[in-house]
């Protein structure tokens, strides 16, 4: 039910858009340049295979988003940055026609290792797999005067895959850039194999001088490809407004200006929200979300505090509370404007969209109970709680609702104090956003959900730690 909803918000127009538009400019630039090559009698016929090549293709990688990854194409930011990659990927495969050793310098696994990311591994390599498939099939279609020989032909199919596999389920997503020269290297001796592979089954002459020029033009592709993955993901991360780990490592930071101007407006508000982080990192990494990414989330969860820092509980330092003087109603609005007012600043700051939807959804619809009950104080008994209620929306992924568990775990377990209770304050406070249902708009499983619950108490425990207590001795230094 979650899913058809889901999927029935899908911009359908944008997306048929995109993809004529995808298959339009792939027409173009498959077909123009060979239009020379055919005798008139058969390039109909091989333009009609072209055509239907690419939209078989195209429509294949349309079904598999949509099954397997239909957030993708419910983002027409991600979608057009997956197609531009595609685009950038399948003209580096076209110009290696020009040299003879040219198509082993090419970076097969470039989609692979954009696209897994600022979109998703999934479609990485799926995107990744139309292209090669399409060089390949383009290749095999104007054959007549072909620049490639079938052992090129081999080493693009075979070579693309594989690459775009380890890429994108082995190789996995790192935010320190470091390991990317590890990524790279391991990319070019896959490359090397594959390019020894398809020299060794079609080539009768062994040449040590051609072997040894494709191998180590096989193995640059490798540090080639994560030149430009370097070069491209900060600006596809600018033109798409999409966000890769690198991003979300850069301002998971404390000592960056909006975490700074948080120290200083609402140093309470700060100190818990890397507490909270510390929390949501775990959970995260627990059930394989991004942990650079929640913890980027839960820096951030709470800024719209540095409007008002002295209404929030942790920020009053002096014994004054503004609360006492005011209506529960004018609390509860001051209360929860912080969301609002954490998305100006966020959009201010142009944080990235994951990051803006964890501040405006990390308390989902919960009632704000402590003006509740006190506004309950003035009545017979019955108040319904809507009007006392935040606006919304619930969490609508795994990181906002993390953010949602830990942000009331962290501000409970602090409140009370009690070691030895702890399990049963996890316990009730994720039972009770169950009760209010904060997590059908979500595809996070109970089962996560445990995971998270004993992460956060053996997270606690850590942090709560016992220490031996010194002795009140003093020792003389040396004189």
């Amino acid at each position: 039910m979650e899913k058809k909803q889901k999927i029935n918000n899908i911009k359908w127009s944008y997306i048929i858009a995109s993809y004529v538009a995808m298959f339009a400019l792939l027409a173009l630039m498959t077909i123009l340049p060979n239009w020379s090559q055919m005798e008139n009698i058969n390039l109909a016929v091989h333009i009609a295979v072209q055509l239907a090549t690419i939209f078989m293709l195209l429509s294949a990688l349309a079904l598999y988003t949509y099954f397997a990854d239909v957030a993708v194409m419910e983002s027409t930011r991600k979608t057009w940055a997956m197609f531009t990659t595609m685009i950038i990927a399948y003209m580096i495969i076209q110009l290696s026609q020009l040299w003879e050793y040219a198509i082993n310098l090419v970076p097969f696994a470039l989609c692979a290792l954009i696209l897994s990311l600022i979109v998703s591994g999934k479609c990485g390599f799926f995107a990744n797999f139309v292209i090669i498939m399409l060089c390949f099939m383009q290749a095999i279609n104007w054959q007549t005067k072909a620049t490639l020989a079938t052992e090129n032909f081999f080493y693009l199919l075979f070579g693309g895959v594989i690459e775009a596999v380890f890429v994108s389920f082995v190789l996995g997503k790192h935010y320190r850039r470091s390991r990317y020269l590890v990524v790279g290297f391991v990319l070019g001796i896959i490359s090397v194999a594959s390019a020894t592979i398809s020299y060794l089954m079609f080539e009768d002459n062994w040449s040590w001088t051609v072997y040894g020029i494709k191998a180590a033009c096989s193995f640059a592709s490798g540090i080639i490809g994560i030149m430009l993955m370097f070069v491209l993901v900060p600006l596809f991360e600018r033109i798409f407004n999409v966000s890769s780990v690198f991003r979300f490592s850069e301002i998971a930071t404390s000592d960056n200006k909006l975490m700074r101007d948080l120290f200083e407006k609402a140093p309470g508000t700060y100190n818990h929200s890397l507490t909270v982080a510390t929390y949501v990192e775990a959970c995260a990494a627990a059930i394989g979300e991004s942990a650079v990414m929640a913890r980027a989330a839960a820096y951030y969860h709470d800024i719209g505090k540095m409007k008002n820092p002295s209404y929030f509980s942790e920020n009053q330092f002096a014994g004054i509370n503004p609360h006492d003087s005011m209506t529960p109603e004018a609390s509860v609005n001051m209360i929860k404007y912080h969301t609002l007012n954490g998305l100006a600043i966020a959009k201010e700051y142009n944080l990235p969209k994951e990051v803006q939807a964890a501040i405006i959804e990390h308390h989902g619809t919960m009632p704000i109970k402590y003006f509740y009950f006190k506004a309950l104080k003035y009545t017979d008994g019955d108040l319904p709680f809507d009007g006392y209620c935040y606006d919304g929306p619930k969490p609508t992924n795994k990181i906002s609702a993390i953010l949602m568990i830990c942000d009331a775990s962290e501000a409970a377990l602090r409140a009370s104090g009690n070691k030895n209770n702890v399990e049963k304050i996890v316990d009730d406070i994720v039972a009770e956003r169950v009760r209010f249902d904060q997590f059908s708009n979500c595809d996070i499983s109970m089962k996560e959900i445990d995971i998270i619950k004993s992460t956060i108490i053996t997270t606690f425990t850590g942090i709560r730690h016992k220490r031996i207590s010194y002795p009140d001795i003093r020792l003389e230094g040396d004189k």
